[in-house]
């Protein structure tokens, strides 16, 4: 008699035969049913005593068990009223195998616990299909309970999970997606989820990225739902992934929404840590070098070229203290968004002659029409300035001669928006490069140098910092000479 189970081995891990253990003293008894289920296809086990049954059924968690009542030492109805008392156990179907057909017998066993009974002698056909019928509804408990806890860690999840169906409609949500997309119930699931995304103020970016929805975008630039700053609230910032679905059949797709809000913002203060100890502390440092050489040469302090040296050295030393200061007050990544911020257009020349000042170009032009001058920008004066300085860091490293000529200039769009277009003279870009530089890490200038300079998150931080004040961004070749555009599309902030 074989026992195709290995101890300690849960039997649906391995295939998804249904098992059952047979317990009964005799060998004949148990070679009996042997002879019957092995034709069925079940995997069996078997126990010779009351024991040995409760220390395999505890190891295998079978599907059905038959017990025989007569066996020394501990009787089946003991052995059924224990395995009922288990935790693991507690719902495995028992088939009593009993001699005995009075009503007493029966009302033991069913105080016990057992499922059904089997009157010896059984008829060989009655017991198959008994067994086919209770093991096919132990299964169908089985995925029905694994399907009750499969949903209620959905539900709990911080993730959005929405199933869409072929004609993009929203078939399921769980609480996360629902609140997301401000979906109240269930029973008021929007016909389209494109539809509600653009109702809930959504912005799809990058554009790119969403082109081909909604088919799968593993490998490929990940797709974003972002809902920009208010006066009201922060930005959201939504990584939107359509999960393949095993075997699936059918046009439905699973959508898996997860915030990234908070990861993005650590990318953006890294970022912002970077540039600003770049551009900020260079000028302070090279004048304390003066130090240095009075240190390494016999000056006679009195002398006028050391109290010049000194005096360089104490205003490099004070604008130093200066700009750390203002470098720790960057650091907290909300000091780049903050809620009711903004900046003046009329204040955007000054800013850009500061930036040209910090990094030296061969000229500059700056042109804003007198009606825009007294609107303010849905953005921080230290996010505009990051802004431009990582477009005037780009046009100086990418010219070949590193002189660009800069025109920057302002335009309205509508009541709402306004377009700031920034040009230079320098290179152009091939045309597969102009949406990939707004990607993470990728660093188009080795095309033209060689090198890799810098971390390739300049134009990327740049998009991050448009999109979250509710604008857009795009970069194109100059079509009357070398160098290329960058257009921003920028939100307004409503007149006071």
């Amino acid at each position: 008699m074989l026992d195709p189970l290995t101890p300690g081995t849960l039997y649906n891990s391995m295939n998804n035969k249904s098992c059952v253990l047979i317990v009964d003293d005799q060998e004949v008894g148990r070679e009996t049913l042997e002879l019957l289920l092995a034709p069925e296809g079940y995997q069996l086990a078997f126990a010779t005593c009351g024991k040995e049954a409760l220390n395999k059924a505890e190891k295998i968690i079978p599907d059905l068990i038959l017990l025989d009542v007569v066996m020394p030492d501990m009787d089946g109805l003991e052995v059924c009223a224990r395995l009922r008392a288990h935790p693991k156990l507690a719902e495995v179907p028992i088939i009593l195998i009993t001699a005995f057909n009075d009503r007493v017998s029966r009302s033991r066993g069913i105080d016990a616990g057992a499922d059904d009974f089997i009157s010896k002698p059984f008829d060989g056909d009655e017991l198959r299909i008994r067994i086919r019928t209770i093991t096919r509804l132990n299964r169908y408990r089985h995925l029905l309970a694994e399907r009750s806890r499969f949903e209620w860690a959905v539900e709990q999840s911080n993730d959005g999970y929405l199933l869409l169906n072929g004609s993009d409609d929203i078939v399921y949500a769980n609480s996360s997606a629902r609140f997301y997309l401000g979906i109240l119930t269930d029973s008021s699931l929007p016909a389209s989820f494109l539809k509600l995304v653009e109702k809930q103020q959504y912005k799809k970016e990058p554009v790119a990225a969403w082109a081909n929805w909604p088919n799968s975008n593993v490998g490929t630039t990940p797709r974003f739902l972002v809902r920009p700053e208010t006066g009201q609230s922060h930005s959201l910032w939504l990584q939107a992934d359509i999960l393949e679905l095993p075997s699936n059949r059918t046009t439905t797709q699973l959508l898996h929404l997860r915030d990234v809000s908070e990861q993005l913002n650590l990318q953006q203060q890294m970022w912002t840590f970077q540039t600003l100890v770049s551009h900020k502390l260079r000028g302070p440092l090279n004048g304390l070098v003066g130090l240095q050489m009075l240190d390494e040469q016999i000056i006679d302090l009195s002398s006028k070229r050391a109290q010049t040296l000194l005096k360089i050295a104490r205003e490099s030393a004070k604008r130093l203290q200066d700009q750390i200061l203002e470098i720790l007050r960057y650091i907290d990544s909300s000091q780049l968004l903050q809620l009711n911020n903004r900046f003046e257009l009329s204040l955007l020349p000054e800013l850009l002659e500061k930036i040209r000042i910090d990094i030296p170009v061969k000229a500059m032009t700056v042109s804003i029409p007198e009606n825009l001058a007294k609107r303010s920008l849905n953005l921080s004066n230290q996010g505009i300035e990051l802004v431009l300085r990582e477009l005037f860091t780009n046009s100086k490293k990418f010219h070949p001669k590193n002189t660009p000529v800069i025109e920057v200039s302002v335009a309205s769009v509508d009541p709402q928006n306004i377009f700031l277009q920034f040009s230079d003279d320098g290179c152009r870009l091939l045309e597969k490069e102009l949406n990939k530089v707004w990607t993470p890490y990728y660093q188009s200038e080795k095309y033209f140098t060689g090198e890799v300079k810098g971390m390739g998150l300049g134009l990327a931080m740049i998009a991050r910092l448009v999109w979250n004040s509710g604008g857009n961004y795009r970069l194109r070749n100059r079509e009357d000479q070398p160098g290329v555009v960058v257009e921003l599309t920028l939100s307004l902030m409503e007149s006071r």
